[in-house]
């Protein structure tokens, strides 16, 4: 499938860190089984279920992304642990995102910043389901999708459901995209990924641009399929979400799960992202997580349809 122009295309900016009351990541089946799967919630998160969930599809509320980069610099290419204080710098900025938000914040593709479906984590997510409509590869994000910030070890309750993705689409047909890991900008020998390769158990994409701008062409050569059959999943609206809708993959945003080790530019950034979706969002359509259309989704269906309640919540 060829990809959008990152020049078309403006963006987000940023969500939100957990911790002190201002955790506001939730998204359920809008059944009643998943309403009272007991996902914690804040009282406005409530207000907004009540208000947009109206019985469709997924109903989401989840907060982060932005500007400021937060994926895993959690080595420097020589290895050994710790953040280098190239990554960290490399993280925080992203030209093209900033440029991407600039348009998206004078109203234009705003589309491209709602993902299809909100997840509290990747538990939610029906793999087989997935699997069924004719997905055959899955894409992640590192920090705060898999593992948290510079952790190099998967989040302990999420190995089982990564586990699961990885049967049923193979481990070959499941990969980690960074940003900085596996970036020829950020680790040219690759010896960054490997070493995360050999900590996660999940394979890195060597590749040349960062999220959200350039093409798949490293995903495609990979999995050796059209990027209408992957799935793009990640906590950043501005470089997962956006990354994945440009290239015509299902997104699925994941909330964060924590924000320790985050830079004061990466939260502002989350703030101002999360900002921006609150006025995006609408009730349906293209801009409506869990409505939001796509190639895979069968007539009757919807993107609700990928999400189960783990009842872990």
């Amino acid at each position: 499938m060829s990809s959008l122009s990152v020049a078309q295309f403006p963006t987000p900016a940023a969500g939100a860190a957990t911790g002190g009351g201002r955790h506001r990541a939730a998204a359920t089946k809008a059944t009643g089984a998943h309403h009272r799967a007991g996902f914690p919630h804040s009282r406005r998160h409530t207000r907004w279920w009540r208000r947009g969930g109206q019985g469709h599809g997924i109903v989401c509320a989840a907060t982060g992304g932005g500007v400021g980069e937060n994926d895993d610099a959690g080595s420097t290419g020589g290895g050994g642990g710790g953040e280098s204080a190239y990554g960290a710098a490399m993280q925080s900025v992203n030209v093209a995102g900033i440029s991407l938000f600039a348009g998206m914040a004078i109203g234009r593709n705003q589309a491209l910043a709602i993902p299809h479906v909100e997840v509290p984590d990747i538990r939610w997510v029906d793999w087989r389901a997935l699997r069924a409509a004719g997905f055959r590869a899955c894409v992640f994000d590192k920090d705060n999708t898999l593992t948290a910030p510079y952790e190099t070890r998967v989040h302990p309750p999420l190995h089982a459901a990564l586990e699961d993705c990885k049967e049923v689409f193979g481990a070959a047909n499941v990969a980690v995209l960074s940003n900085s890991a596996g970036l020829k900008q950020y680790d040219p020998t690759g010896a960054v990924a490997d070493e995360l390769e050999a900590a996660l158990g999940v394979g890195f994409v060597r590749h040349s641009s960062k999220k959200p701008s350039g093409d798949a062409d490293a995903l495609c050569a990979r999995f050796g399929c059209d990027t209408a059959e992957m799935v793009m999943l990640g906590d950043r609206y501005l470089t997962d979400v956006v990354y994945g809708n440009r290239h015509g993959m299902l997104t699925v945003r994941c909330a964060p799960f924590t924000a320790a080790g985050e830079s004061r530019a990466i939260r502002a950034a989350k703030w101002l992202e999360e900002s921006a979706l609150r006025w995006w969002r609408k009730p349906e359509g293209d801009m409506c997580p869990g409505h939001k259309p796509h190639t895979r989704i069968a007539e009757g269906k919807t993107a609700g349809d990928f999400i189960v309640s783990p009842g872990v919540w």
